[in-house]
This record gives structure tokens, C-alpha cells and sequence, in this order.
């Protein structure tokens, strides 16, 4: 785990590890247009989340950025209607948060938009992303993301559960076994170190995985 070293005023360095809602970012367009593709994902690295397909995607409507906790989510918290008439900081810090922001297909997303994750069998549907299973029927609709990403989207929801306070909806045992059963890979690392670099806030959840287990 690197860790960062700050001088007291006694010029002692003492590790210290920032850990905090992101305020750097103004907003999703912010990250969106100025942060993730030309700071954070440049020149065509990284994978779509869902679908593990590299750069340039060229299925499903091309590319998107996915919010992993919704911006819908997120702005209810605020006691908004929805994320277009949220107005609040705090909500504008959290939509622009590069912790929770990962590429996708742009169909997928909109498959996933703001549904719940879940467990499923046998409910597979797009041709280009055999691992993204979604079911259709009411109450719940629920989306299961591929195995090997399902503790990187833990992570992602652990952060916005700590550092912004914002509920995981019940999802928060099978979120745990996520956690467990996939732990942080070399990208997850660099990811979160990168955006320590951009954005001056860590998640501690990769930097120390076990953290997961104890919430």
C-alpha cells in the first residue's frame, strides 16, 4: 500500500492517508470532460466494467462512463427528484467522484441505469457481453456484473457508503461476500492511486480490503 507523507510543523513526517467526500471536481461534466478520459483512462487504456471489452469499443453504442452508485441514487439522498434538478454540493462532489465512475458500454448502462445488484441465473441477453445478466420482472429488477469485477463494484459502493454517507439499499451482505471473494488486482491499485493524484481523496477499501468485512 504507498502511502503519503506529509511534515508536521515539527518536520516529523508522519503518514497520512486522505480519506473524504472529493471536492476538486465541480462536477460529472468536470470529471466527465476534463478528469476520466483525458487524465485518468488516456490514450484508450482500460476496459469497459461490464463487459471486459478494451478500447475503442465499437458494440453497443460505443462508450459511456458509468455511475456504479446512480446519480439518481445519489441525488434522492439529497432529497432530490432526480439528478437533473439537484442543485445541492454535496451531490455535485459525489456525481463527479472518480471512485465511482468506470467505464461501460453505453447499452449496457443503459440496461443497468439505476437497478439494484443482484445474484441471478441463466438470465444472459447481449450477444457482445455474455457476463452481464439482467432479469426483467418487477420487484425487483436486478443486474449481476461479471465475477471478476464484483469486488471492484463492492469497493466502489463501500466508498460512497463511508465517505458520502449514502445508503447501500440492502445490498450490503451480498456486497461484503463480493468483497471476499475478489479482491483488489494491479489496476485497482493504480486506479486508486491515480485518482489520489487527480482528485486528493483515497478509497480505503482497496487500500485495505478487509475494511469491507467490518462494516
Amino acid at each position: 500500500m504507498i502511502i503519503r507523507y506529509l511534515s508536521t510543523l515539527l518536520f516529523t513526517c508522519v503518514p497520512v492517508l486522505i480519506y473524504a467526500e472529493q471536492t476538486v471536481i465541480k462536477n460529472y461534466e468536470d470529471a466527465r470532460d476534463n478528469y476520466f478520459y483525458s487524465e485518468l483512462y488516456i490514450n484508450n487504456i482500460g476496459e469497459s466494467l461490464y463487459c471486459g471489452l478494451s478500447r475503442p469499443i465499437n458494440v453497443g453504442g460505443g462508450r459511456s462512463l458509468e455511475h456504479v452508485y446512480p446519480a439518481d441514487w445519489m441525488a434522492s439522498e439529497h432529497g432530490c427528484e432526480n439528478r437533473n434538478t439537484c442543485n445541492v454540493e454535496k451531490y455535485k462532489h459525489a456525481e463527479a467522484d472518480l471512485h465511482n465512475l468506470w467505464i461501460a458500454v453505453k447499452s449496457i448502462n443503459s440496461s443497468r441505469s439505476d437497478e439494484l445488484y443482484g445474484e441471478i441465473e441463466g438470465e444472459r441477453r447481449f450477444v457482445y457481453c455474455q457476463e452481464f445478466e439482467r432479469t426483467y420482472s418487477p420487484n425487483p429488477v436486478l443486474v449481476e456484473p461479471r465475477d471478476s469485477v464484483k469486488g471492484n463494484i463492492a469497493r466502489s459502493l463501500f466508498y460512497m457508503y463511508s465517505e458520502y454517507g449514502y445508503s447501500l439499499r440492502g445490498m450490503l451482505p451480498m456486497l461484503k461476500r463480493w468483497n471476499r471473494l475478489d479482491p483488489p488486482g494491479e489496476h485497482e491499485h493504480w486506479r486508486n492511486d491515480r485518482i489520489f493524484v487527480l482528485q486528493g481523496t483515497r478509497n480505503k477499501f482497496i487500500d485495505n480490503y478487509f475494511l469491507g468485512n467490518s462494516l
